[in-house]
């Protein structure tokens, strides 16, 4: 006989279906017992295909160890960009500090000279 795939959901017996069962001989006991070994096999079936294809994808791509070397690769990649971008933020830092010096020497030196052409008019 070939069941349905319906028929292997996991569900409660009510408490008519058990009081049914109890009451009945001991073939449909049996056939009640054997019935819901059938559905939790067909429960447990169904995880272990899913957790094996889960498993296969995973070492499709190197397995546990090969994917956390490669996060901790990424999180190395990750910090020395990090560090990069710090010290190019100082550079740039630093850059400023040295045109705004630059700057301002340019000025002295212009209000020096416009002192000094004042000074021989004068």
């Amino acid at each position: 006989m070939v069941h349905d795939r319906d028929d292997y959901v996991p569900r409660i017996l009510s408490d008519e279906e058990i009081d049914m069962y109890l009451s009945g001989d001991r073939r449909e006991v049996d056939r009640l017992i054997l019935y819901s070994i059938n559905r939790v096999t067909a429960v447990v079936i169904d995880h272990v295909r899913k957790e094996e294809e889960r498993n296969d994808r995973i070492d499709g791509i190197g397995g546990f160890d090969a994917i956390t070397t490669r996060a901790e690769f990424v999180d190395s990649l990750i910090k020395r960009n990090n560090r990069m971008s710090a010290m190019m933020e100082k550079v740039a830092a630093s850059s400023i500090s040295w045109a705004v010096i630059a700057f301002a020497g340019f000025l002295a030196f212009a209000l020096w000279e416009s002192i000094k052409v004042a000074a021989r008019r004068g």
